[in-house]
């Protein structure tokens, strides 16, 4: 089974030990691995069709603190769809209205989902049902030609989602460099989680090795956002998602969200 990660922050991180135990999942999903951020307006990808354990890159960004972004999304790939390439590696990029848009699928969609999600200017460079999906949700977008977000854009994005959903699992990000969209399918066995992390940083301790560290001498105190994995990473309060629908964060905050999720997580703090 393929994972995903996601960050959405009100300030740039170098997302070290999220990215220590997001990279240790990579031992049970060796066809791939990638990782997507901003340092500016543009998204720089990093991925490679290898096991993320094994690789001297991966390790060696784990602790690079020049890998800092007020967005990131991550990916190790089990796969199912397509050979172990790099085209065929999370997470894919695109440009859309001068927008860098990155996206990564946890998943498998089948029946005829090529056929029946039409795809216009946005094409495929590998195999993939996730880069079909990624191209048909930004034609989808192209057409109804955003300019700012707003509520109806965001529940016009979950209908598009939950379209794609019909035609099986599918757990996915994506951003555009000022949101991190996060969606959990209606499959009740791939999970998606969210951790609100927030002021006053303690101790923290990864659940898939011995590593724990004091985020309270790490981090600026006037640092706060989002994590969504697809199990937790750490020993925090991770909150399970529910199932079919969409959340989406901004600078660290809540910007749509489910009614079924607890109040600080739809009442984001203010910075």
């Amino acid at each position: 089974m393929c994972e995903l990660l996601g960050l959405c922050f009100n300030k740039p991180i170098a997302p070290s030990i999220s990215f220590i135990g997001f990279r240790q999942r990579g031992e049970v999903n060796r066809h791939g691995w990638g990782v997507a951020f901003y340092p500016d307006r543009s998204a720089q990808v990093i991925k490679e069709p290898i096991n993320a354990g094994a690789s001297e890159l991966s390790n060696f960004l784990k602790d690079y603190k020049y890998m800092s972004s007020r967005i990131l999304i991550a990916h190790v790939r089990h796969a199912t769809v397509g050979s172990h390439t790099s085209m065929n590696t999370h997470p894919f990029q695109r440009e859309l209205g001068g927008k860098d848009y990155v996206f990564a699928h946890n998943g498998n969609l089948i029946g005829n989902f090529r056929k029946e999600l039409a795809l216009g200017q946005y094409r495929p460079v590998g195999e993939t049902d996730s880069e079909h999906a990624f191209c048909y949700l930004l034609e989808r977008l192209r057409k109804r030609n955003l300019a700012v977000w707003g509520l109806a854009d965001f529940q016009f994005l979950e209908k598009e989602l939950r379209e794609i959903n019909r035609y099986g699992i599918f757990n996915c990000l994506l951003s555009d460099g000022e949101h991190l969209f996060a969606y959990r399918g209606f499959d009740e066995k791939r999970t998606l989680y969210l951790l609100n992390r927030v002021p006053p940083y303690g101790r923290v301790r990864l659940l898939d090795q011995d590593f724990s560290i004091d985020l309270g001498k790490r981090k600026d105190p006037k640092t706060f956002g989002f994590i969504v994995a697809t199990r937790p990473l750490t020993d925090e309060a991770w909150i399970p998602f529910p199932s079919g629908r969409l959340l989406v964060f901004r600078n660290g905050k809540t910007v749509y969200s489910d009614t079924k999720m607890p109040k600080s997580v739809r009442d984001s703090p203010v910075g």
